[in-house]
């Protein structure tokens, strides 16, 4: 299987792509929240891309799993940034919305 023909590969980069625009916008003293959020953003993608490439279904659950959480963290992350009033509620709430659908799909994915 391909990773890059699934939706779940396309909605991973929606978030990758909405986490640059957060992290572009954040404010200065917020470079923590950068990192954590770069990190956690390109998990999601890179532990789903690496699951697809498992041939054991342990081994591929295990990455999925991975990149699950790391779609929830993603979703803390903005809601941190958010009570710091670092990231817009309309960000959060995209960026949630994501996360959500990300972390349903992983789960019946595997």
């Amino acid at each position: 299987m391909h990773h890059d023909d699934t939706r779940i590969y396309g909605k991973s980069l929606e978030l990758l792509s909405l986490c640059a625009e957060v992290i572009e916008r954040l404010p200065p003293g917020y470079a923590f929240l950068a990192d954590q959020i770069r990190r956690a953003s390109s998990s999601v993608t890179l532990n789903f891309s690496e699951g697809c490439g498992r041939t054991s279904p342990a081994d591929r659950t295990r990455f999925f799993t991975m990149a699950r959480a790391s779609a929830k963290e993603v979703s803390a992350i903005l809601d941190v940034g958010q009570r710091f009033h670092a990231i817009r509620d309309n960000e959060r709430d995209r960026g949630h919305d994501l996360c959500d659908h990300l972390a349903a799909m992983l789960y019946r994915f595997h």
